[in-house]
């Protein structure tokens, strides 16, 4: 039997072209390497190679079998990527959110459920990147503003969010009981830049604002209780402890910023997710 790192050696020869690129790669030295090569041909009974003073190449049989050494290098190199993905799943509850606030009552009810489990959790922009994962299996279960309606899918009412702009009280606008989007036209506004869909949506409905974008929430909660610039808060944060006596939060009326997200499974796993079904509805009943 040819011992997998020949083999291994037989597809570096082909991808990088020479004796001396494919020893600095594999870091094996050349007389290694060709020693190995000879055994190979050997044990094949053939030639696979054209010789001369300073230099090796393949001959049609050499280049047969270097095709084939790299078709079973992909298929080694594939057994193990998934059984190590099959070995990091079973201790690893993963899911995707398509917003954070999701992903601040989910994770800790996760946390309970499965101890001993690491928690994975992925905050993306778009709907189709959290779909394709959770088909593939990639996630567990996945967060959403809307079911799914495939039958192929479970969906439960998870959470509900509502958008707020939090003003100084000496802005233009701080003494509306009600503003839309749209009224910050203009606007110079503090924004967390890892939100999800609220992003883009945000940039879409507020014409020619300027976004200051912070990556560090904690950064950013210091920086809005001082700055004199409306930021964004929802009903999942608003308490007396975050909004500065300085400042005033006011609801926005559009439909866009009053979200009911879903937590999604495959149909398949709903019984074996049930616990964690059982919780979110707690959890929810809790609010």
């Amino acid at each position: 039997m040819i011992e997998t790192y020949i083999i291994e050696q037989l597809a570096a020869v082909a991808r990088y072209g020479t004796l001396s690129k494919v020893a600095e790669e594999l870091h094996v030295s050349q007389p290694a390497l060709s020693r190995s090569m000879q055994k190979l041909e050997n044990e094949l009974g053939v030639k696979l190679f054209e010789r001369s003073k300073n230099r090796i190449s393949f001959n049609k049989l050499g280049e047969l079998a270097a095709q084939h050494a790299q078709v079973v290098m992909a298929a080694h190199n594939e057994m193990i990527r998934a059984v190590q993905e099959a070995d990091r799943r079973s201790h690893t509850f993963s899911y995707g959110s398509i917003a954070p606030a999701p992903m601040w009552e989910l994770t800790p009810v996760l946390s309970q459920l499965y101890i001993g489990m690491t928690v994975s959790a992925d905050l993306k922009e778009t709907d189709d990147v959290l779909i394709k994962g959770l088909d593939d299996g990639t996630y567990h279960v996945i967060i959403l503003t809307h079911p799914l309606v495939a039958e192929t899918y479970f969906n439960t009412e998870f959470l509900h969010e509502k958008l707020s702009m939090l003003l100084p009280k000496s802005h233009r606008l701080a003494k509306r009981e009600l503003l839309s989007l749209a009224d910050l036209a203009g606007e110079n506004i503090l924004i967390h830049s890892k939100i999800g869909f609220w992003y883009s949506l945000c940039k879409e409905k507020i014409p020619n604002a300027t976004f200051l974008e912070q990556n560090d929430i904690t950064a950013l909660r210091e920086i809005v209780k001082t700055a004199e610039l409306p930021s964004f808060i929802t009903n999942i944060s608003a308490t007396p402890l975050v909004i500065p006596k300085n400042k005033v939060a006011i609801p926005l009326s559009d439909e866009e910023v009053d979200v009911t997200f879903y937590c999604v499974c495959k149909k398949a796993q709903q019984k074996e997710l049930a616990t964690l079904f059982s919780a979110l509805h707690f959890q929810g009943g809790q609010r």
